[in-house]
């Protein structure tokens, strides 16, 4: 049988978060949500519990990342799987951790708590505000700057390149580039595609 506060989680997600992304265009896997565009760039959030959790409290982490078409392809043929049609955030150009709001915040964990069943309604509230207010735009802003690194490569542009990386976009959610150098083997991949 499940933790109470274990389920109150769960039900935050499912009833107040995954309503919320629906929203902006996800579609849910267990603890996952993907919004995979026509042009097959993913933009994913995932639901990650942790370990350290105890019988009153619920600790877990949200995983962030986007990626293009093409840099799924290419992961895909790198490394096997199914990054087109299952990315994981880790598979992103971009990808992060989404820092929990301080009345969420577990110390020393670094990871989202709720400490109560009470806690998990607040919580999600918390959860769909961060994801609609700095998630959605950092999501979209690191997806076009993507596209357009991918442009530069597709129309053989590399020149560009060094521009491009340094006019990455200003967000209020914090990440790390996958993609950040013009000595990248995906950029090879790519002009071999031309």
């Amino acid at each position: 049988m499940e933790r109470p506060v274990r389920q109150a989680y769960l039900g935050m997600i499912s009833r107040q978060v995954a309503p919320v992304l629906r929203g902006h265009g996800f579609k849910r896997s267990g603890g996952t949500f993907r919004r995979i565009s026509a042009a097959g760039h993913a933009a994913v959030i995932e639901f990650q519990g942790s370990r350290a959790g105890g019988g009153d409290f619920s600790l877990f982490y949200v995983n962030l990342g986007v990626a293009t078409a093409s840099w799924l392809d290419w992961r895909q043929e790198r490394f096997g799987g199914d990054h087109r049609g299952r990315p994981t955030a880790s598979d992103g150009q971009w990808w992060t951790r989404l820092g929990a709001a301080s009345r969420h915040y577990a110390e020393p964990f670094g990871c989202w708590v709720i400490g109560s069943v009470t806690d998990a309604p607040d919580c999600g509230v918390t959860l769909g505000r961060e994801l609609t207010e700095r998630v959605m735009p950092t999501f979209d802003a690191w997806l076009a700057h993507y596209v357009q690194l991918d442009e530069a490569l597709a129309d053989g542009r590399e020149s560009d390149l060094l521009v491009l990386f340094a006019a990455q976009p200003a967000g209020s959610v914090d990440g790390i580039q996958n993609f950040s150098r013009p000595s990248h083997p995906y950029v090879e991949w790519m002009g071999s595609r031309q």
